[in-house]
């Protein structure tokens, strides 16, 4: 069982039950474009096959304020598949306390992908706020770059200790296929 708290501002991080399913894929379904989407019946699959992978839900004074799905991968590392916020609260500090929560949690560092930018992709914008947050929140690019799910990406860490051999683990564990370059 997972279970952060912060008590400030009465947060909560915690494993996802059904009772937040239907907050859940919504704001999965909003965050990320189809073909970066794996089915939901998917996802709690692996989480069910695997204890390794952890599908969580952010809840900030009983509302669902943001969702995570996730690979441990030893004791303090974790590698980031989805992290999203709730589109109605964004830019309320959410999702820096959702990373300060789950930084705090993996010292050894944590690894996710980022839309690759400068490629005057249609949501360029967002691409580039994406990436600066991360920025901002000392997730920093590893300097590799991914390409999976129909999309190429930024590898960003918090930390040099966690690396891309500890990232395509992650990705064999979830069953999927990268190409990196």
């Amino acid at each position: 069982m997972l279970e952060f708290y912060q008590k400030d501002n009465d947060m909560i991080l915690t494993n996802f039950n059904t009772n937040d399913e239907t907050n859940w894929q919504k704001i999965y379904l909003n965050a990320f474009p189809a073909h970066e989407r794996l089915p939901f019946e998917t996802l709690q699959q692996k989480v069910s096959d695997n204890d390794q992978i952890k599908m969580l839900t952010f809840k900030s004074n009983d509302h669902v304020a943001g969702i995570l799905f996730l690979v441990t991968l030893a004791d303090d590392k974790a590698f980031i598949l989805y992290f999203a916020v709730d589109a109605t609260i964004r830019g309320k500090g959410i999702g820096s306390q959702m990373l300060s929560c789950l930084k705090q949690r993996y010292t050894g560092g944590i690894v996710l992908e980022s839309e690759i930018v400068g490629t005057n992709a249609d949501n360029e914008q967002q691409r580039l706020q994406r990436y600066q947050f991360y920025q901002r929140n000392g997730v920093l690019d590893s300097g590799f770059v991914a390409q999976n799910m129909g999309g190429t990406f930024h590898l960003l860490r918090t930390s040099d200790q966690i690396t891309v051999a500890d990232y395509l683990k992650a990705i064999d564990i979830l069953g999927l296929t990268t190409t990196m370059q």
